[in-house]
């Protein structure tokens, strides 16, 4: 695989070489030195950007524009210590104000984990559980009614299929 250059990333990524040089001194987003350039580059070795640095280095880029590159350095170094992969461009963050949640994918809900917050205080809590997909609030609903003695599942199909009298 070949890279992308500094110039190709500082277009894909809108980023500046300052701050790639800035997220590369602090760790954030550091480039490859051993990916293989092509043949006919006679020049020294330059550093270069993977795709999946690319995605980071946009993800950031978002990031930047409704919090400082200090809580994003708090997101990555959360994400290090509590998560398998310290990827920020695929999870779902949520910025308000002075907090970062991380919203994830559940078995039966999504959960909502603080990662950032006021004075460091309550990161790593889980908040109250978000509402199941409607697919599977429907799955669920009809799940019960197979396992049930109590109602006919052909009458609750019949029901269940036809439009409702008034929505919610």
């Amino acid at each position: 695989m070949i890279g992308f250059t500094q110039q190709e990333t500082v277009v894909l990524t809108r980023t500046s070489p300052s701050r790639l040089a800035y997220m590369a001194k602090t760790g954030i987003v550091v480039p490859h030195e051993d990916i293989p350039q092509p043949i006919d580059d006679a020049g020294p070795q330059q550093p270069f950007y993977d795709w999946e640095q690319i995605l980071e280095l946009r993800a950031i880029n978002y990031l930047r524009q409704k919090t400082s590159l200090q809580t994003i350095r708090k997101i990555v170094a959360f994400l290090e210590a509590h998560c398998s992969d310290r990827c920020l461009h695929n999870k779902q963050l949520v910025v308000t104000d002075d907090e970062v949640d991380w919203i994830q994918p559940g078995p039966h809900m999504p959960q909502i984990v603080q990662v950032v917050g006021p004075a460091n205080r309550h990161v790593g809590q889980l908040k109250l559980p978000a509402i199941p997909p409607v697919a599977a609030l429907v799955n669920e609903v009809w799940d019960a009614a197979r396992r049930s003695n109590v109602i006919d599942f052909e009458r609750f199909r019949q029901r269940a299929d036809s439009p409702p009298d008034q929505p919610c």
